[in-house]
């Protein structure tokens, strides 16, 4: 055997070592990538709710992003909130603090503006509630009554000053 030769042979034994060693820094690379998943919380677990306000249900009526808007606590406060009815018949929902209650008929399928230019108007006088409080609404259909600890808001925000009372 020449001298070429035995420089361009390779034993089979070293072939295998590489191999091996090859799997194992793979194996351990795949494991190092993957294992921040077992000590890192996962925040897609945690879902919270991107508003302002507070969502809930009542049956087949979803409320969504409900906040009350008001200026002066010893005077009107007005509830912004879309109420989403996902049934098939219409809903009457009434809607109540300690100061008084409305009542807003939703048609089957259809969404309500409550406190929108567009929508109806539910206001509440002398509620007392302050601007940075929670104030407790009630949402009552004919067949179900959900209590909501909805935040109070002084209209400050650009999405609420034509809105505020």
């Amino acid at each position: 055997m020449t001298a070429v030769e035995r420089s361009t042979r390779r034993p089979t034994r070293h072939r295998a070592r590489r191999r091996a060693a090859a799997a194992i820094v793979g194996v351990a690379v795949l494991g190092l990538l993957t294992g921040c998943d077992l000590f890192a919380p996962q925040e897609t677990k945690n879902i919270t709710e991107a508003a302002d306000g507070v969502n809930g249900d009542i049956g087949a009526i979803f409320i969504g992003n409900a906040v009350l808007l008001t200026t002066d606590p010893a005077g009107t406060t007005s509830l912004v909130a879309t109420l989403v009815n996902q049934g098939e018949s219409n809903e009457n929902v009434r809607i109540s603090t300690d100061s008084g209650s409305e009542t807003v008929t939703v048609k089957p399928a259809e969404s309500v503006q409550v406190g929108t230019s567009d929508g109806q108007s539910v206001t509440f006088a002398g509620l007392g509630a302050k601007p940075g409080s929670l104030a407790f609404v009630t949402f009552q259909t004919s067949t179900e009554t959900e209590t909501l600890n909805v935040p109070v808001l002084d209209g400050s925000l650009p999405q609420y000053q034509d809105l505020a009372p």
